[in-house]
């Protein structure tokens, strides 16, 4: 064994890594910004809790009882729904857990020996639902017994209501998930690579020199990539309702329509990668960069809820986020077409840009 040999590989492997500057960017560069938004980010406490509480206003208790909740810190207060249906709060995501406190107040109805208070959770978010069911009835318990210096469990008896996901069940919360991001891993990876294989095989020398367009060459090249990724949306979409048993409340069209728009705005970002990478392994890198903050700031696992405001925004940013909250609301609560036009808008709008970007970065290395 020659170290000499080994050495000389040694630091030509170091030399030819370092003069690659987008590559030294993503061994040190890009470990350290993950790391700090993923700190920021993953967290398992409940927090800003959108929080509606209807009594009379004559009720103090009531008004105690909300005011402690918002001042637990879990909490925020959500402004009151338009119409008399409070279930449309929930369904448009003003609000996701309601307080209904009886009628003549909750201190008389008290004093008559006992009083039913209902509480309706938002459950398309099983663990969620769970942490803001137990937060709900230790403060209200709490603020019973502090203001009338009895065992509020036996005054009182909350009605629990669990909407959209009666059963608990967490595939219904984590496979419209795993849907979307699985459709973005198709598209991403697989369209960045075909642009980079072209780079590193030579071969885009030859489409260049062909009687054929930038913008031919552009869109002949993304447009099968983009049915692929939509003919995968029956295969997933199947499997979710069939084997994991996830209703499809809002009806297929729907689900197609979200997915059809994400898969555009999801190409426009392969495009956008190739155009920094020149081999097939620089553009799986730049894929997995891309991938993994996307996964966590989409909320597929940790909701976008809990982290700090400047990491909200980063994440309203991310195309992961609108298709999975559409396919979330599509799929358990029917999906309202005014909350999906919406949904869809910010998808369109983001895909826009960064097809923007992308093509005239792609004309630009042309």
């Amino acid at each position: 064994m020659n170290f000499k040999v080994i050495k000389g590989f040694f630091i030509k492997e170091l030399i030819q890594t370092f003069r690659d500057k987008k590559m030294a960017a993503m061994i040190f560069a890009a470990p350290i910004i993950q790391l700090t938004l993923f700190g920021f980010a993953l967290t398992s406490d409940i927090q800003n809790i959108k929080m509606l509480a209807l009594y009379e206003p004559d009720d103090i208790l009531a008004q105690r009882i909300e005011n402690d909740l918002a001042a637990s810190g879990y909490f925020i207060k959500a402004l009151p729904p338009q119409g008399a249906d409070i279930i449309k709060s929930i369904d448009k995501r003003e609000s996701e857990v309601i307080l209904v406190f009886p009628q003549g107040g909750l201190k008389k109805t008290l004093d008559r020996g006992g009083a039913n208070m209902q509480i309706l959770i938002d459950a398309v978010n099983m663990q969620r639902a769970i942490q803001i069911e137990n937060y709900v009835k230790n403060i209200v318990r709490r603020t019973i017994s502090g203001e009338l210096n009895v065992a509020a469990p036996l005054l009182i008896n909350p009605q629990i209501r669990i909407l959209y996901n009666p059963s608990m069940k967490s595939s219904y919360f984590m496979i419209p998930a795993l849907m979307g991001f699985l459709l973005c891993i198709i598209t991403v990876i697989i369209t960045s690579m075909s642009f980079s294989k072209e780079k590193e095989f030579g071969a885009f020398e030859k489409l260049i020199s062909s009687p054929a367009s930038a913008g031919e060459i552009l869109i002949g090249k993304t447009l099968p990539y983009t049915a692929i990724g939509f003919m995968a949306v029956p295969a997933v979409l199947i499997t979710g309702i069939v084997v994991f048993g996830v209703p499809a409340a809002g009806g297929i069209f729907k689900i197609f329509l979200s997915c059809f728009i994400f898969i555009i705005s999801s190409c426009s970002i392969a495009i956008f990668i190739s155009t920094f990478a020149k081999t097939q392994q620089q553009a799986m890198l730049g894929s997995f960069m891309f991938l993994l903050p996307a996964m966590i700031l989409s909320g597929l696992i940790f909701p976008i809820e809990n982290m700090p405001q400047i990491i909200r925004w980063t994440a309203y940013l991310n195309p992961l986020y609108y298709l999975i909250v559409l396919l979330r609301n599509i799929m358990l609560k029917g999906g309202d077409w005014i909350f999906v036009f919406k949904n869809c808008a910010f998808l369109l709008g983001i895909g826009a840009v960064l097809a923007f970007v992308g093509v005239k970065k792609f004309y630009a290395k042309l």
